[in-house]
């Protein structure tokens, strides 16, 4: 059986960003090659490096990383008939080729900058390091094949799933379907996730008060990220602990029933279709709130829910009780308003 050729979507795009690193790397270079000491600031361990590598050793082998990176981004393109050996290599390519230029900055730089490799300081050039890092992952979302593939795996367990249970295929459009109301569902996580939620706010509450307690030091950093983890990430793991769907004519909305912020918002125009389906959460990126490439997910534990394939490519998944009464819901009003 021929296997199916999956769309490769956004090749320009693509082809800028596999090829994008190689031109750092070079356009860093290029103009400081005459002052590139003999040694470069490689590793740091705090404030000042502790391991350097020759210069003479570094550039070449970055140019050439960053070149064979790009080459197997590329090269997996033409792989469309092989989804999975095709994301496999995008990401290695990529992968390879932006942390190669993610490094090169962060030692080339600091180190012209500095009177001596040994003085050269990494301070806000670990941002474009970072930076560098989360673009490695961006071919994975523009090139549109994982969405394509992961639908279709879907598709297939689902398929076996209900043979195997003898539950025949989903009715047409012209079966009568529920009249529309509203629909409204909440779900709780599993306790780990709760306990979860509790540790990060004790995580932040102790260091915001120890960055306080240290006598005669400034210590901002350590106050601002204990705020951070004390008025954002910790609301957020706790909010997700507790979730609630509800199905409008106007809307399918999802928020944390614990403090009320909404999470996804879903227009019945934007729907392509929906099923009620086991959702694993290995398949849609994990537990909590996910995203991944061509999607997001509000995954609580390994449950019944609701799958949405939306007429921009993108899914969408949540864990709920009663999805099949949702799913009924939610085409009722498709069907209504002619999506």
């Amino acid at each position: 059986m021929e296997a199916a050729m999956h769309t490769v979507k956004n090749r320009p795009w693509l082809y800028v960003v596999l090829v994008l690193p190689v031109v750092i790397v070079l356009g860093i270079y290029l103009p400081l090659a005459n002052q590139l000491p003999e040694l470069t600031a490689t590793h740091w361990s705090s404030t000042y490096p502790d391991e350097f590598t020759r210069t003479e050793i570094l550039v070449p082998v970055a140019i050439g990383l960053s070149a064979v990176g790009s080459i197997i981004g590329l090269s997996a393109l033409a792989l469309t008939r092989r989804p999975a050996l095709l994301l496999t290599l995008l990401f290695i390519g990529s992968l390879l080729s932006w942390t190669t230029a993610g490094v090169f900055i962060g030692s080339v730089v600091p180190t012209v900058l500095a009177e001596t490799p040994q003085t050269a300081v990494i301070g806000i050039w670990m941002l474009p390091m970072l930076a560098c890092t989360l673009l490695a992952l961006s071919p994975l979302w523009i090139c549109g094949v994982y969405q394509s593939y992961s639908k279709q795996l879907q598709a297939q367990r689902q398929a076996r799933i209900n043979q195997a249970q003898g539950i025949a295929a989903p009715a047409p459009q012209g079966t009568a379907l529920p009249e529309v109301g509203e629909f409204r569902e909440t779900m709780m996580a599993p306790w780990w996730l709760w306990m979860l939620g509790l540790v990060v706010a004790g995580i932040g509450i102790f260091a915001l008060f120890d960055s306080y307690n240290r006598s005669g030091q400034a210590n901002w950093t350590a106050t601002i990220i204990s705020l951070v983890v004390c008025l954002f990430v910790w609301p957020l793991v706790l909010g997700l602990c507790w979730i609630r769907v509800s199905i409008t004519e106007q809307r399918t909305r999802v928020t944390s029933a614990l403090f009320g912020f909404p999470l996804r918002t879903i227009k019945p125009e934007e729907i392509e279709s929906v099923t009620s389906t086991e959702i694993d959460p290995m398949t849609w990126g994990g537990w909590g709130w996910r995203f991944f490439p061509g999607g997001s997910a509000v995954v609580l534990r390994r449950h019944e829910g609701l799958a949405f394939e939306l007429k921009n490519s993108s899914r969408f998944a949540v864990t709920i009780p009663n999805s099949e009464q949702g799913a009924e819901q939610l085409n009722a009003i498709m069907l209504k308003n002619g999506s």
